[in-house]
């Protein structure tokens, strides 16, 4: 459970709050972000574009690592040297693209073959690599790779079969994710919102039902395991913007419904901050932050946002119509901790 330490007057204010837009072209559509570092972060999207910032992002350099109007809806980036991007799409649009210097250059690490469609990626510290795609057949469709260069089917790496229509959601990269030495997927479109889960040395996912609104373009956006048995879960359902549960916590075979956000539809993106000091949602209506569990929420911005990410005391907003922005979460009163968690 969140629990909050404050030792001096440490929540954070709406007013300390500078939500900065930063240049971006306004013909792209931005959905991917990554940043390994408070002045280093990747972005992706629209019109097979990615860019780079080392000064974050005062100045950016652009790259399109193909001449095809493909979707980069996810990046990886493990420093400002080395970046996975992930496009998708049917027909081989779903592939994954490799950098090992800045961006200069980029190689065609796997491409999916026929009617393959691959949502979303995560890569763990050491390399390992999980790629989570709709279900085809009665198959999960997923794709591990041991060390960025050998990727392989993972149609057995959960403990059930898929349901009907299982599949996921490439709104914000956030469907797979690799934290605290935890992986989680949230899956959607079936009779069934599931989160799998693994430990980082697990062989195979245990698929558990929700309480996330299912059905056809119902189900989890985001997850973001804090632990095994620990895991927060961001979704909706995109026809009735009116459904609840948005955002859940899972805990020791639990679900705890956590306190809805002030905007409108289902939630996209889900980014807990720096030593889980608060987390941070985001949809076309908008971004909102919630420091603790005790707490209130704070409007942070009303932009069409699909994404965000963090990295020491800096955030990173990306969307709709070349919309990127950066801000500093940390109060700059005399703030000196939130603990969150027991």
């Amino acid at each position: 459970m969140f629990t909050t330490s404050l030792v001096s007057n440490a929540l954070l204010l709406a007013s300390s709050i500078t939500v900065t837009p930063l240049t971006s072209p306004a013909d792209i559509n931005w959905i991917g972000v990554s940043a390994p570092s408070a002045e280093v972060v990747w972005i992706s999207g629209s019109n097979a574009t990615i860019a780079r910032s080392l000064d974050g992002g005062s100045s950016w350099e652009y790259f399109q690592p193909v001449n095809q109007a493909l979707e980069f809806r996810d990046i990886e980036a493990l420093d400002s040297d080395h970046a996975f991007a992930l496009s998708i799409g049917n027909n081989g649009d779903s592939r994954i693209y490799y950098t090992a210097n800045g961006g200069q250059d980029w190689q065609l690490r796997y491409r999916a073959g026929g009617q393959q469609f691959l949502n979303c990626m995560a890569v763990a510290n050491n390399g390992e690599a999980w790629v989570y795609g709709d279900s085809s057949e009665s198959n999960w469709e997923m794709i591990r790779g041991a060390d960025g260069r050998n990727w392989l089917s993972a149609r057995n790496a959960v403990d059930s079969k898929p349901l009907p229509g299982e599949g996921g959601f490439a709104a914000s990269g956030g469907c797979v994710r690799f934290a605290n030495q935890a992986w989680a997927i949230g899956t959607s479109n079936a009779s069934s919102a599931r989160l799998l889960v693994k430990r980082a040395s697990g062989v195979r996912f245990k698929a558990i039902d929700t309480p996330m609104p299912a059905g056809p373009n119902a189900g989890i956006t985001s997850v973001w395991p804090l632990a095994a048995d620990h895991v927060l879960l961001a979704g909706g359902d995109l026809q009735h913007p009116e459904a609840r549960p948005r955002l859940l916590e899972y805990q020791r075979n639990k679900f705890t419904q956590l306190p809805e956000p002030p905007m409108d539809g289902a939630l996209y993106s889900l980014t807990v901050l720096p030593d889980q000091q608060g987390f941070l949602v985001s949809n076309p209506s908008g971004a909102a932050l919630l420091p603790n569990r005790s707490g209130s929420w704070q409007s942070l911005s009303d932009a069409n946002i699909w994404n965000s990410a963090c990295a020491a005391e800096v955030c990173y907003l990306v969307g709709k119509e070349g919309y990127v922005a950066r801000f500093n979460w940390r109060a700059t009163s005399d703030r000196q901790s939130i603990d969150l968690l027991e």
